[in-house]
């Protein structure tokens, strides 16, 4: 039976951790171990771990340059998998638990089926231009496709995150948070003019993360069917997730607090004919709509 695709942290842990040794890395060996395709490889040391500067160098094995040698620590490693948001999916992530993942039995007892994560050369050049202007405070242009049409807006840039393999930036525009997709976004202008980050703003967002924004959220309540029950009372599936009541037959009320209704929509869609949105009642029927059009399309 082909080998499961090793959990995403793990492997970049391991990889990092080689590099950091010395050692002198392999795309086709690696793939091998960790029965993945020689281009996931080549992906986690080209792009994944593109800081590290890796090179090709005899017989197409990668390697660090001997001055970064030693600099990569467990704490390097769990920074890194914080900010990757991989490292909740580990029950009691550690340093200890870090260390142990360099073990060959580790490799063999930790497995996963991960996202597939869409990633362009132009998002990797957008992508770094704007994590400068956030870090640099710098308001940025640039042209976005919006229902089929293309719009130019000029933000202030405060987030980038992911949701699903997906990049979204978040930016202030008209003196409201919004959300672009990164994929969605061309020319690309990063402006000298500065602007001073809503200090308010910046606590929710740390304090509450999500693609979606933390400014003017409503309610949604929605019946659970029997047949699903069991996975929402078995953790949150919904942000804000709050189990109201379990029904006669087995079923619950939930309700969620979403900031668009892009953040529960597909939640739904996912696990139609089990839940419906009970209100607001527009969304339902947005929904309803929705998959009826689908229905008639030729």
């Amino acid at each position: 039976m082909e080998k499961k695709h090793q959990l995403l942290a793990t492997r970049l842990g391991e990889i990092l951790g080689r590099f950091n040794n010395g050692e002198t890395l392999y795309v086709k060996q690696l793939a091998e171990e960790y029965g993945v395709h020689p281009r996931t490889i080549k992906r986690d040391i080209v792009e994944r771990l593109s800081f590290l500067d890796a090179e090709p160098g005899e017989r197409g094995g990668y390697r660090i340059s001997p001055g970064l040698l030693g600099r990569f620590s467990a704490d390097s490693i769990e920074l890194f998998a914080r900010l990757a948001g991989v490292s909740e999916l580990f029950p009691g992530f550690n340093k200890r638990m870090l260390s142990s993942l360099h073990s060959t039995a580790a490799s063999q007892s930790i497995v996963v089926q991960g996202h597939r994560y869409i990633s362009s050369e132009l998002q990797a050049d957008y992508f770094a231009r704007l994590q400068r202007a956030i870090d640099e405070h710098c308001c940025v242009n640039f042209r976005y496709l919006r229902r089929n049409e293309e719009r130019h807006y000029a933000v202030e840039p405060y987030q980038l995150a992911n949701l699903n393999g997906v990049w979204y930036l978040a930016a202030r525009h008209d003196n409201r948070l919004k959300n672009f997709t990164l994929t969605k976004i061309t020319a690309l202008n990063c402006t000298f003019e500065t602007f001073e980050p809503d200090a308010e703003l910046l606590t929710k967002m740390r304090q509450e993360p999500r693609v979606w924004g933390v400014e003017d959220k409503f309610s949604v309540r929605l019946s659970v069917a029997p047949e699903v029950a069991e996975y929402f009372q078995r953790r949150d599936l919904l942000n804000d997730q709050v189990i109201e009541q379990q029904t006669a037959d087995g079923g619950l009320i939930v309700t969620t607090q979403v900031a668009h209704k892009k953040e529960i929509l597909p939640v739904v869609q996912y696990w139609i004919p089990h839940l419906k949105i009970l209100a607001p009642t527009s969304l339902q029927r947005e929904l309803e709509a929705e998959i009826k059009s689908w229905l008639t399309v030729v």
